[in-house]
């Protein structure tokens, strides 16, 4: 039977052919019935609040709940629960409470006054603010209390009541000044909805960002009208309102304090460089889709010392080479300038006449333009040159449409790194010389260039430069410490002599100290497992599936490891599937091994977790995809060896 059955048998029967003497008895029973039911309801009352004085909140809620199912027209139960929350200092459940039960509980219940006044007294305690922030040490309140809810960078949605900033101004002050200003944001759906607390905090702000500029005036109306005296960041994820003029107008009112601009323009919106400069000229950092034009030449005599970093992506008319020597004049204090569509190769090749402190040269060909960034990196050495150039060519773009080889002859002499993702010609680059070249990862046609480097220490190879050139396997780099095979991609290797005879021949490169392969679980890698075992040198290894690893194939390639590879000092298993209890103890003959990373999953057993806790001479180890249900056997393990590092880790699943 339910209780709302047992609160029914309480309410007097209507009888349909009564008597005198079993009406009395009706009566008399139900009578019994009630008395009896309100033993129950004063019990349960008693105990929900010996409960409560025992802490045991739970328990002493379930109890005013079956009071208020038992008698839902009294004022008990309720007045029981909104006791258990106030104890608690809940005081917003005790409101909630007391407006429930205030429309079920007859108003001639006795109780039902204390239920009004239980309700005032909430409401009461819930507008009373103590500012113990005034009692405090302001060094504590800036470096303890503040930090712990609220970060520098957290983002704040306005109208979502944000209860620490209208404690007291005195708070609101201490916060600005904990974090430095205020970052709000502002979704497209809650536009009309923001407005009154952007306006509120205006001077408090120091950034603001917009996840979509539709229609109407309101936000250069906002910026102009109100006092944004702090605001040095603003973002538009995405701009589609025709009232171009009018927002770019109203940027004239943050320009003095505005440093940094993010706007994503929708295609047809007439904004250009020169507008956006002129507009807001203490800059430092602008990104900006979809202008227009980039032609600075309207500005021939003005130039913007102050901007470092600039972004310019889907520019809406083509970029030219006067285009961009008219940035280079105009711009001097540029760090990092990215170009998106550029097809002018050229103008890359006398980047540093300008910007002789520039680095870095980046070029990602992603269909039918080109992107180019150019940086700094890290302080500036006294040579002029180029230290890193990056290419990268995707499958679908069918022919180049930019001739790099003027680039990589151009900074031969200063090249350190070259990330290669492109075919070359072979007549002019085929015997470049690269006397600084460090480190090369070649995906492309050209074979030549660890030929061409004596320095190189840092080589990586794909099966698709394999596959096409195995002449790239004919030179091995006397300085080379770091060797990495990308085998996981398409073409798959068929004869993989070459390989294992490079391999094999790598055994007398003593420097060659790391070795990273990465497997297509497609392939059969027997001999080339076989092939690495005989690299006793090897000090770090990292072996990488983007998959399981074949459990049987594991054991058996640690068991050779094991015998030759004796001065591995670190070993990383990249792949879905944990190692078997059986390959962690065959590791344990790795006396040197201090660092091994591997994954867990749902099938990880104590076992498993007790070979990793007696692995005694393991200093470090990093785990990957760490579910919930493997946490507990993470932290165990964290307390039974102390000494050990344990990092819940990931790896990724690309070059």
């Amino acid at each position: 039977m339910s209780y709302s059955a047992l609160s029914d048998l309480c309410i007097q029967p209507t009888l349909i052919a009564p008597t005198e003497k079993y009406k009395r008895l009706v009566y008399d029973s139900t009578t019994e019935l009630v008395q009896f039911m309100q033993c129950i309801v004063t019990a349960l009352d008693r105990r929900a609040m010996g409960l409560s004085k025992c802490a045991s909140y739970e328990l002493a809620l379930a109890d005013a709940n079956l009071m208020q199912q038992l008698s839902s027209i009294s004022a008990l139960g309720y007045m029981r629960e909104a006791m258990i929350y106030s104890e608690q200092g809940k005081q917003r459940h005790v409101i909630d409470i007391c407006d429930r039960a205030l429309s079920v509980v007859d108003p001639n219940d006795p109780h039902y006054a204390t239920l009004q006044q239980m309700q005032l007294d909430a409401e009461q305690r819930v507008n009373t603010r103590i500012d113990f922030i005034r009692q405090l040490p302001a060094d504590i309140v800036l470096t303890t209390l503040i930090p712990m809810f609220m970060n520098n960078g957290d983002r704040l949605v306005p109208f979502r009541p944000y209860q620490y900033l209208h404690v007291s101004n005195l708070w609101r002050n201490r916060i600005v000044q904990c974090i430095g200003g205020l970052d709000l944001i502002i979704h497209e759906k809650e536009e009309d909805n923001t407005h009154s607390t952007v306006i509120e905090f205006a001077q408090h702000t120091k950034s603001l960002r917009i996840d979509k500029y539709t229609g109407g005036p309101w936000l250069g109306d906002l910026l102009r009208e109100n006092d944004f005296c702090s605001l040095n960041a603003l973002y538009i994820q995405l701009f589609t309102n025709d009232m171009v003029d009018h927002f770019v107008s109203s940027l004239k009112a943050v320009s003095n304090t505005l440093t940094k601009l993010e706007i994503s323009l929708e295609f047809d919106r007439c904004v250009s460089l020169a507008t956006m400069l002129s507009t807001c000229p203490n800059l430092t950092w602008l990104k900006i889709s979809a202008p227009y034009n980039i032609d600075l030449s309207s500005q021939p005599e003005t130039t913007w010392p102050n901007l470092t970093h600039l972004y310019i992506s889907d520019v809406q008319a083509r970029i030219t080479y006067d285009h961009i020597i008219g940035i280079w004049k105009r711009l001097p204090s540029l760090v990092e300038l990215k170009l998106h569509p550029c097809n002018d190769m050229p103008s890359a090749a006398i980047v540093t006449d300008y910007y002789p402190s520039m680095k870095v040269i980046q070029v990602e060909m992603t269909d039918s333009h080109t992107e180019i960034t150019y940086k700094q990196r890290g302080l500036s050495k006294g040579e002029i040159g180029i230290t890193y150039i990056s290419v990268s060519q995707y499958a679908w773009f069918e022919e180049s449409t930019a001739n790099i080889s003027p680039l990589l002859n151009k900074y031969c002499n200063t090249l350190e790194q070259l990330d290669l993702n492109m075919d070359l010609d072979n007549d002019d680059s085929y015997h470049v010389q690269y006397p600084q070249l460090r480190k090369v990862v070649l995906s492309s046609s050209a074979w030549w260039i660890p030929r061409n480097a004596p320095m190189l220490q840092d080589l990586a190879l794909s099966s698709k430069t394999i596959a096409a050139h195995p002449e790239v396997l004919d030179t091995i780099p006397p300085n080379l410490k770091i060797l990495q095979l990308r085998l996981a991609s398409d073409p798959i290797l068929v004869d993989k002599a070459p390989l294992e005879s490079y391999l094999h021949r790598l055994v007398q490169q003593y420097q060659l100290s790391t070795l990273i392969v990465y497997f297509d679980i497609r392939d059969s890698i027997g001999t080339l497992l076989d092939a690495i075992c005989y690299l006793g040198q090897l000090q770090s290894l990292v072996i990488h599936f983007w998959a399981s690893w074949d459990t049987n194939q594991m054991e058996e390639f640690f068991s050779k490891l094991v015998i030759r590879c004796t001065h591995l000092c670190s070993l990383r298993i990249n792949c879905y599937n944990t190692p078997t209890p059986k390959s962690i103890h065959t590791l344990k003959r790795l006396g040197q091994l201090r660092e091994l990373a591997f994954s867990v999953d749902r099938f990880t057993n104590d076992h498993f977790w007790h070979e990793i806790q007696t692995f005694s001479h393991l200093k470090r180890i990093s785990i990957y995809q760490a579910y919930l249900d493997t946490n507990g056997c993470i932290t165990y393990l964290k307390t039974q060896r102390p000494d050990m590092e344990i990092i819940e880790d990931y790896y990724y699943t690309e070059y």
